[in-house]
């Protein structure tokens, strides 16, 4: 059997969008939510050449929050295809590897490169940004004024003609698909797969930002810092272009269970949850003006995603603990999958969201087991099963040079135009042909 490598490339973009704009009346795209996933489908699909595309956000400002986000290749190479590479690499730091480290000791425990021989193995750098970085740029690409601030989503209905998008304003928008891009508490998701609550994780995040030259003295490396310890761990690094640190801690929630990014909290309480950790920790805590926490929640992995017209992406089809750092990643994965599948079947709309779903749902409920795997990794208490946790990172590092890759390659080489072309039986004709193993 044939298969395909298909190369980024603005080139690429530009002849789909000619073929597009002569081939047939397009679809009205309504897309709920202008989160990165939102924003990421609507400016894949303006790439594409959709000129039918209507964001709804229900906030009356567009903006993120302050927080950073962890970006693997799989996810950088997609927002480098959509042209916002010199916007990304501005205010990104690539970090020169995850560092995991004991909790305690601050002894090395494994080591993962994520400086250039990442990226040179997989097409694309590994980033670190600050969310709302990431999401000026994907809203500068896009345009601001086609956003509509304040439309919240109310209800929908759908039939052979199209969807109908009821807002809580009472105003009603028409369109021919429904993306559900509404986030872990998604309205859109809750009309189409009801009686589904997202699952309370037990564990509440701590997270703050200090700035760097103020945490100077603590020699903090150009790296992921993840410090594990019992039921709880650390992460910290660099964003804003290396101007400020962003740090997270991850412990039992207690009675705490609201799930907002904006909720502010006790400075001396994470100290007391991080009492006895490594000097760096404390320090970095220390640093921090304002902490805030959130409690989290995630889905079980759900193999339906679409009904008709309508589809989910991003948080509202598969939230996940953020343990594999691949939350927002598989967000712009899922925009970039979803815009290609409705311009390569642009005559049938609902056949493009079942591909889409087909597409997305195996691999996204991998990492969303992942993570929930990794958090157990992490915080592990018994002291033979850490022993040997240690024992088989040290080892690896060792013995085997081309293990730590083997077991991220299925996350990191991912090429969201290769899987679309293999489950649509086509490919752009100016496409060349890639090695047999390029496509899972």
């Amino acid at each position: 059997m044939r298969t395909y490598r298909i190369r980024s490339s603005p080139h690429v973009l530009q002849r789909e969008t000619a073929r597009m704009k002569a081939s047939y009346d397009q679809p009205r795209i309504l897309i709920a939510g202008a989160g990165i996933g939102g924003l990421t489908t609507a400016l894949a699909l303006r790439k594409l050449g959709f000129r039918h595309v209507e964001v709804l956000e229900q906030t009356a400002v567009l903006k993120e929050v302050g927080a950073g986000i962890q970006l693997g290749p799989n996810a950088v190479k997609v927002l480098h295809d959509l042209g916002i590479a010199p916007a990304l690499e501005a205010v990104a730091v690539a970090p020169l590897a995850t560092r995991s480290r004991d909790w305690a000791s601050g002894r090395t425990i494994r080591d993962f490169p994520l400086g250039p021989e990442c990226a040179q193995r997989y097409g694309a750098p590994y980033y670190h940004v600050h969310r709302a970085d990431l999401h000026n740029a994907l809203i500068d690409a896009y345009g601001r004024e086609n956003v509509r601030l304040a439309q919240r989503v109310k209800t929908y209905a759908q039939d052979a003609a199209g969807v109908r998008v009821v807002l809580e304003s009472g105003e009603t928008v028409e369109g021919d698909v429904l993306v559900g891009a509404d986030g872990v508490h998604s309205v859109v998701r809750g009309q189409l797969l009801e009686g589904q609550d997202p699952r309370f994780t037990g564990l509440l995040a701590w997270r703050g930002m200090a700035d760097a030259d103020r945490a100077r003295h603590l020699g903090i490396e150009k790296n992921v810092n993840a410090w594990w310890g019992p039921h709880r761990h650390f992460v910290n690094y660099y964003v804003s272009a290396g101007r400020r640190i962003n740090w997270i801690g991850i412990v039992p929630a207690g009675e705490w269970r609201l799930e907002s990014w904006s909720a502010r909290g006790d400075k001396a309480e994470v100290l007391k949850e991080f009492e006895g950790w490594h000097p760096i920790v404390r320090g970095l805590i220390e640093a921090t003006d304002e902490v805030f926490k959130w409690a989290l929640y995630d889905r079980d992995p759900w193999p339906v995603w679409t009904r008709g017209r309508v589809t989910l992406l991003g948080d509202a089809a598969h939230p996940m603990v953020p343990f594999l750092s691949q939350g927002g990643s598989q967000s712009i994965e899922d925009g970039l999958v979803l815009a290609l599948c409705l311009a390569g079947l642009p005559h049938d709309p609902a056949a493009a969201l079942k591909a889409y779903e087909e597409l997305r749902t195996a691999r996204t409920a991998r990492v969303q087991l992942g993570s929930r795997e990794a958090g157990r990794m992490f915080h592990q208490t018994d002291p033979l099963k850490k022993f040997m946790r240690n024992l088989k990172f040290r080892w690896a590092a060792l013995t085997n040079s081309q293990e730590k890759w083997r077991r991220v390659d299925w996350l990191y080489s991912y090429d969201c135009r290769e899987a679309v072309a293999a489950k649509l039986g086509t490919v752009s004709a100016s496409v060349p042909a890639p090695t047999a193993d390029s496509i899972a």
